[in-house]
């Protein structure tokens, strides 16, 4: 299977309402569509109890490539970001992030991680934030266009989500799965201090952990952070999708499997096939045909 772009990030909320008063108000994002999950969307899931939950859909303000969908099920309490594996962030392009921790300073974003230039390099600057349904973001600006690193400029403030993260037990087993079922290249090993990661388990800022970043198709990449040995499998409410983000949706370009699934209800893609892979790590994979 050929993946690429990524176009959607699914994250199960308690309040819809606050989630599209968030996005909007401070992130510029527009509601484009509102719905019920259907039958054959929850069984795929492995979340029966979804079965007609609404669900509320937007995008960035000026593009119409890249979705957030917004899924009414409970609060799972029990959930810590940062501690467990699957996904644990989406990163996006964004045009100011020093603009945009303005905006965001009194908004239901918790800033976990200030504007500040990456480690590696003073060109690129991001942020980090906790949303109101536990989702983690990394509002990440470049400041100029890096030659090794090919990414998609914003086309408004607040644009795609273009790196996703992935949090796992084994870097080895992660690098070996993707790359064996998508067919893309293995990424270098770095080691990288994750300061989040280290706050949530008490270990010392300076930390490092070793880290892959896997390049697929269209300017997007997947991050694969492997996890101190304290880390858990992600709690998951029987029935339900799991907290913080849960799904991710890839295009996909072709495959060597039969193509079998359910039908996208995202915009634009209304006619395309979707089906679900699940990662080593219980991460839910939505391969969009």
């Amino acid at each position: 299977m050929d993946i690429g772009r990524i176009l959607a990030i699914t994250i199960g909320a308690s309040d819809l309402d606050i989630m599209e008063q968030a996005y909007s108000k401070y992130l510029g994002y527009r509601s484009v569509k509102t719905g019920f999950i259907n039958q054959d969307e929850a069984h795929k899931w492995g979340a029966e109890k979804l079965v007609d939950a609404p669900y509320i859909i937007m995008q960035p303000e000026k593009s119409d490539d890249f979705s957030f969908r917004f899924v009414l099920q409970p609060n799972q309490t029990d959930y810590i970001p940062f501690k467990s594996y699957g996904w644990n962030a989406a990163e996006v392009i964004v045009e100011n992030v020093d603009e945009l921790e303005e905006i965001i300073q009194e908004s239901p974003f918790e800033i976990i991680g200030p504007p500040a230039d990456l480690s590696f390099t003073s060109d690129i600057r991001a942020m980090q934030v906790i949303g109101p349904a536990q989702e983690i973001l990394y509002l990440t600006q470049f400041k100029r266009k890096i030659e090794e690193f090919d990414s998609p400029t914003p086309r408004c403030s607040v644009d795609q989500t273009f790196i996703v993260i992935l949090a796992g037990k084994s870097l080895e087993d992660m690098q070996d799965y993707y790359s064996s079922s998508f067919h893309l290249n293995k990424a270098p090993i770095m080691e990288s201090r994750i300061r989040s990661i280290s706050k949530a388990f008490n270990l010392p800022e300076d930390t490092k952990y070793n880290a892959a970043a896997i390049e697929i198709r269209d300017q997007c990449l997947i991050e694969l952070d492997e996890m101190p040995k304290e880390a858990t499998e992600r709690p998951i409410s029987q029935g339900y999708l799991s907290p913080g983000i849960s799904i991710v949706s890839f295009k996909l370009y072709d495959s060597d499997k039969a193509i079998s699934g359910y039908e996208s209800q995202l915009p634009n893609l209304e006619q395309s096939i979707c089906v679900i892979e699940k990662g080593l790590n219980n991460e839910l994979i939505e391969l969009i045909y």
